[in-house]
């Protein structure tokens, strides 16, 4: 039998869960109407979330670990220079996709296309390639990664 401790922690990891499930559709979602709907849902899940949290902590059941100003400084520059190597890499790519490559890879493997370009308007749900006319579509399924 589970005990309060045991459901309130279910209920807890359950939250976690459906909150992830409705910021993939915010995310996913391909008009402004739907984008609202996800994230006021979210916005309520997260100050559901919160609720429990407080309970759990208040109980002494859940006690995050206090941050440490020098860990928290570290992890920050490491990720700034995790970042800066992405960077680095996209920029040496672009560069390199401007000229062609002349390696040893087949014909049929190398990428062909060109990037879109997208453009942002202001009350969109979603960005418009230029050129392409708007469309008012309920989901946009995940794009397929170029390879």
């Amino acid at each position: 039998m589970f005990d309060d401790k045991d459901r309130l922690t279910d209920v807890l990891i359950t939250e976690k869960y459906i909150a992830g499930g409705y910021n993939h559709a915010a995310l996913e979602a391909a008009n402004s109407q739907l984008l609202d709907s996800f994230t006021g849902i979210l916005r309520d899940v997260h100050q559901i979330q919160h609720e429990i949290f407080l309970e759990m902590n208040n109980r002494g059941w859940y006690q995050p670990k206090t941050a440490n100003m020098n860990e928290l400084n570290q992890n920050i520059t490491k990720w700034n220079q995790e970042l800066q190597k992405v960077q680095n890499t996209a920029a040496r790519s672009t560069a390199s996709q401007q000229q062609p490559y002349q390696g040893n890879i087949p014909q049929q493997h190398a990428y062909q296309g060109n990037i879109p370009q997208y453009s942002y308007q202001t009350g969109v749900g979603m960005p418009q390639q230029m050129g392409m006319p708007q469309q008012q579509t309920m989901y946009r399924p995940p794009q397929s990664p170029m390879i």
